[in-house]
């Protein structure tokens, strides 16, 4: 089990097809990528939130109830944590850059495919770029 652990883990195959009204209203894409994100297995989480140094917390702060440590502008190796709607966002990038337009067909069947962060900044540049592929601010 631990081999699987080692570049990639498998994600549900509900993360392809977001719910359409999700995609453009924030509530209930946190809604949708909680409940994605709870069919995760734990220890890929565990894995993904100590390999990138930062706890993983249930549902994302809301600006202005917290220090200015979770702000977007805070550069990625300060942040302390990401929840689900991060790792949402991460694996929608990923799923675009490596399904939509790599060279990778999408399974017909069964889990997708996702490597695992490189690094915090990779991480938090993907994350960004997955909130703005559901907002469709690029193509």
């Amino acid at each position: 089990m631990e081999a699987q652990y080692q570049q990639e883990f498998t994600v549900p195959r509900l993360f392809l097809n977001p719910p359409a009204d999700a995609m453009l209203n924030t509530a209930l894409y946190i809604d949708f990528a909680g409940k994605a994100v709870s069919a995760i297995d734990t220890g890929i989480i565990q894995k993904i939130a100590a390999d990138l140094g930062v706890s993983f917390v249930p549902e994302k702060e809301k600006d202005g109830e917290v220090c200015f440590i979770n702000s977007e502008e805070v550069r990625p190796e300060f942040k302390l944590s990401f929840a689900p709607v991060d790792l949402s966002d991460y694996i929608l990038a990923v799923i675009h850059n490596v399904y939509s337009i790599g060279d990778k067909p999408l399974p017909e069947t069964g889990s997708v495919i996702i490597p695992y962060p490189k690094d915090p900044v990779d991480f938090w540049d993907l994350v960004k770029l997955g909130e703005k592929l559901r907002f469709k601010k690029i193509s």
